[in-house]
């Protein structure tokens, strides 16, 4: 549709011989979405085209006639790993294609940081600086806690059709086991021209899942908001790490606020992991999302400076294929790729060590004849 003439689009449809009710209500679907800020999508077909891809091939992806996903183990900070469920490109880009054009149009809770332009780690761990008191929360399998259904009102609440609903929802989600509760308004989805053997989830590694997740959690935030301040604390979220800080507090209130935030949590699908969560008093090392609170600014920890310049270090001396050896990376290139997110990282928190970082990692690299 012309998207600056909705009299070209009637006469177009109209000359093509479409109905004249049909046509209306097009353009009714139009206008709705237009003014919620997405783009108009009316049926599968017509996303087939705006994104480029085999109209055969998306419905092979709703109908879950097979996995898109490959799983991938990613390590983490403490020594153990993280599933990705990476999609294959097509389906990759059309996710970044509704995230771009649809879920940008998303209302996220100011105290969540995660999967959005213009915010990042380093805003979060600065919303408590000053702070005596933290108390660290971490929600228990925070995407598989979204399942389909949640993801389908996200689309419906925008004004799109039923069906095409349904569908946005199955390409930004991951079928899982069967399980006996299926999707709501099931009647109507029984006449859809897909089955329901069970219900999906969201994946951790699709580009759609942490702005649906985000939107998943807008309540709950919205009540541990309500609830930090009560305490006269402050509250953050970065996915599914929860941060409460406060100047004056026990570890007596700490264990209420786990109680109440679990209150919270558990009947919006979430689940706090018990075993993760941590009350840390005044007097001790102050670390948010792995980054260091001191009296005025946040920094990097010290143990990530030193692993950063043993890698350097290493290089230089040993060389590319043997560091990469001992330190156990999967290949050269796969250690230089570590390196270098490193210092990127630490570029956004501390750009004076980060420059010396960078500039010792080229001589290294450069020593040992890589040309990046």
């Amino acid at each position: 549709m012309n998207a600056s003439s909705p009299h070209f689009y009637r006469k177009q449809a109209l000359a093509l011989g479409r109905d004249a009710d049909v046509v209306k209500k097009a353009l009714e679907v139009d206008r709705q979405l237009r003014s919620a800020g997405v783009e108009p999508v009316f049926t599968l077909k017509h996303l087939a085209q705006r994104t480029g891809v085999s109209w055969h091939y998306l419905r092979e992806i709703i109908g879950r006639g097979r996995d898109p996903y490959l799983d991938i183990s990613r390590p983490k900070g403490d020594d153990r790993t993280r599933r990705i469920s990476s999609p294959e490109p097509v389906l990759m880009d059309v996710q970044r294609w509704i995230l771009r054009n649809i879920l940008c149009a998303c209302q996220v809770h100011p105290s969540s940081y995660a999967y959005q332009a213009g915010r990042s780690i380093l805003d979060c761990a600065e919303a408590h600086l000053g702070a005596n008191w933290l108390v660290k929360l971490d929600l228990h399998d925070f995407f598989d806690s979204v399942p389909e259904r949640r993801v389908y009102t996200v689309f419906r609440k925008f004004g799109y059709p039923r069906l095409l609903s349904l569908e946005l929802s199955r390409l930004c989600t991951r079928q899982g086991w069967p399980e006996a509760t299926s999707l709501q308004d099931l009647e109507r989805y029984q006449a859809a021209p897909y089955p329901i053997r069970s219900e999906g989830r969201l994946p951790q590694g699709a580009p759609t899942s942490g702005m649906l997740a985000n939107v998943a959690m807008f309540e709950a935030d919205t009540k541990l908001e309500a609830l930090a301040q009560i305490h006269g604390m402050v509250y953050t979220r970065y996915s599914d790490d929860l941060t409460f800080s406060a100047i004056d507090f026990s570890r007596e209130r700490a264990q209420n606020l786990m109680r109440e935030v679990a209150a919270v949590v558990n009947p919006a699908g979430f689940s706090l992991h018990r075993a993760k969560t941590r009350v840390v008093p005044p007097g001790a090392r102050h670390i948010v999302l792995g980054l260091l609170l001191t009296d005025d600014r946040v920094r990097l920890l010290p143990e990530f400076k030193r692993r950063l310049e043993v890698h350097i270090r290493g290089v230089a001396k040993f060389g590319l294929v043997e560091h990469a050896g001992w330190r156990h990376f999967e290949s050269v290139l796969s250690m230089i790729n570590h390196v270098d997110g490193c210092i990127s990282f630490a570029e956004s928190i501390e750009g004076e060590f980060a420059a010396k970082m960078r500039l010792a990692w080229s001589d290294a690299l450069a020593e040992h004849g890589y040309v990046g």
